[in-house]
C-alpha cells in the first residue's frame, strides 16, 4: 500500500482548513479549470497518455475506487501504460462539477459526478498553480452508492474489507496482493493461513494474517527441534539407527530400520517418540527454552506424545521466526549440528531453488489440520513460511498429505518467488 506524503497532507490540510476564506474565482479561471479537467478525461479516453500524464503534478497522487489504488504520479503512469497500449482505458464523462479557490488563487478543489463504466462515480482532488501552469495535484475516485443499496453493498464486502483491515494491522505492505491468495486455498477446499517473511525487505507476506498468532500442536513439524536437540546433546548422530520392532503401523514406510535422515524424511512417528524419551523430559525443557520454540507442555507422563496432543502450542509467526534463527545459525547448536539439519531438512532441489522444510498432521477436537513450514533459496535470496490448512470438510481428508505443500508452492508461484 502507498501512502500519501507528508507533502500532500500538509497542502490538503491546509487547503481544506481554509474552506472559510474561499473566493469565487474569475469566470475565465473556472473555465481554464473546467477546460483542463474535461481535457484530462478525454485524453484517458482516448490513450493519450503522454497528455494525461503530464495533466498531473510530478509529486501527485491518484487514488482510485480500490483499497490498494494509492498511486505517485509515476506510479500511476506505470499503472497506465499497459492499459493505454492495449487501448484498453476508461471513459469517464463529467456530469457535474463544483470548483472553490484558496484565498491566493493559488490552490483549487474540486467535487464532479462522473459518468462511468462503473456507473455514478465521484471524483474529487486539488489542483496547485505551479509555475503559472494549473496541474492535478490530487484527484480521488469513488463509486457512488445509494443509501438505499449500502446494505446489501456492505454485507457483499464483508469478508474481503475484513481481512483487508487484517492484513494493514499485520503490517503487510501489499494486501491487495494477498487477498488474492484466498483463491489458492479455496481452490484446494481448504481454509487457513500461511504466512511468509522475506528478511532482505524485512517484509511479511501472506494470507489470514488473523490466524499467525493462534497457537496450534506442533505435530510433525516438531521433528525439526527434536532433531537438533538429539543431536547437540549426542544422544544420537547420523550414524544411529531406529530399529524397527516388527510392530505393523499404519504408515508402510516406517516399518523397517531407519536412520536419522530417513526417519525424518518419512516423518517416523515411532523413531522421534523413541528419540524424545532418549533426551528425556528435563533435557527436552532446558533446549527448548534456549530455542524459545513456543510453548511446550512437557512432563515425564507426555514426554513422547506433546507434540502431538495436550496442551504444546506453536503459532506461525513462531515457527518462521524459528526457522530464521536456525537458518541464520542464531540457535544454540553448533555448526556441525546446524549443517547436518540443513541437510536433512531438504525437501526438493532444482536449478533455481533449494526448498526445505517439514510438514505436519495433528487432530484436536476430531479436526484435521496440516502444517508445511520451512524455507525456500531462490536467486539468493530466502524466504520463510508457515503454511497451516484444514478441510472445509473434514469428512473428505484423502489428499490432505500433498495439499499443504501444493498450497505452499502455489503460494511461492503467485508471488513470483519462484517459477
Amino acid at each position: 500500500m502507498k501512502f500519501i506524503s507528508m507533502f500532500h497532507s500538509l497542502m490538503l490540510l491546509i487547503a481544506f482548513s481554509t474552506a472559510a476564506y474561499t473566493q469565487k474565482a474569475p469566470d475565465s479561471t473556472r473555465q481554464i479549470l473546467t477546460a483542463i479537467l474535461d481535457r484530462w478525461h478525454r485524453d484517458a479516453a482516448s490513450g493519450n497518455l503522454e497528455a494525461y500524464i503530464g495533466a498531473m503534478s510530478p509529486n501527485g497522487v491518484y487514488i482510485g475506487t480500490d483499497p490498494s489504488e494509492c498511486w505517485t504520479t509515476d506510479e500511476f503512469r506505470n499503472f497506465c501504460k499497459p492499459h493505454f497500449a492495449k487501448g484498453k482505458t476508461w471513459n469517464f464523462r463529467p456530469v457535474s462539477r463544483n470548483i472553490d479557490f484558496s484565498r491566493d488563487k493559488q490552490t483549487a478543489w474540486f467535487d464532479e459526478i462522473l459518468d462511468t463504466h462503473m456507473g455514478i462515480c465521484r471524483g474529487s482532488g486539488v489542483l496547485q498553480m505551479q509555475e503559472g501552469v494549473w496541474k492535478i495535484e490530487q484527484y480521488v475516485l469513488s463509486a457512488a452508492i445509494p443509501n438505499s443499496l449500502m446494505k446489501p453493498v456492505v454485507k457483499t464486502k464483508w469478508g474481503t474489507d475484513s481481512l483487508y483491515l487484517h492484513y494493514l494491522e499485520a503490517g503487510i505492505k501489499n494486501p491487495e496482493q494477498s487477498l488474492e491468495l484466498k483463491a489458492i486455498f479455496d481452490k484446494a477446499e481448504m481454509v487457513g493461513t500461511i504466512i511468509l517473511f522475506d528478511p532482505q525487505k524485512n517484509e511479511l507476506l501472506g494470507y489470514n494474517p488473523a490466524r499467525w498468532d493462534s497457537g496450534y500442536l506442533p505435530a510433525s513439524t516438531f521433528k525439526i527441534p527434536n532433531s537438533l536437540i538429539g543431536l547437540e546433546t549426542g544422544v544420537i548422530d547420523t550414524s544411529y539407527i531406529f530399529r524397527w520392532d516388527g510392530k505393523k503401523r499404519r504408515m508402510a514406510q516406517w516399518d523397517r530400520d531407519l536412520n536419522l535422515k530417513q526417519a525424518f524424511a518419512v516423518s517416523c512417528v515411532p523413531c522421534y517418540q523413541e528419540l524424545a524419551r532418549k533426551i528425556g523430559p528435563q533435557q527436552m525443557k532446558e533446549n527448548l527454552g534456549r530455542f524459545n520454540y513456543g510453548s511446550m507442555d512437557v512432563h515425564p507422563e507426555n514426554i513422547d506424545l506433546f507434540w502431538l496432543e495436550g496442551k504444546s502450542r506453536i503459532t506461525p509467526r513462531q515457527q518462521v521466526e524459528f526457522l530464521q534463527r536456525l537458518n541464520e545459525g542464531k540457535l544454540p547448536v553448533t555448526p556441525s549440528v546446524l549443517a547436518i539439519m540443513k541437510d536433512i531438512m531438504v525437501n526438493e532441489k532444482t536449478e533455481t531453488y533449494i526448498l526445505r522444510g517439514k510438514t505436519g498432521w495433528a487432530i484436536r477436537n476430531g479436526n484435521n489440520y496440516g502444517w508445511f513450514v520451512g524455507w525456500i533459496e531462490t536467486k539468493g535470496r530466502v524466504f520463510y513460511f508457515a503454511t497451516l490448512v484444514e478441510p472445509k470438510d473434514q469428512q473428505q481428508v484423502s489428499d490432505f498429505a500433498l495439499v499443504r505443500k501444493m498450497i505452499t508452492m502455489d503460494v511461492l508461484r503467485h508471488l513470483e518467488i519462484i517459477r
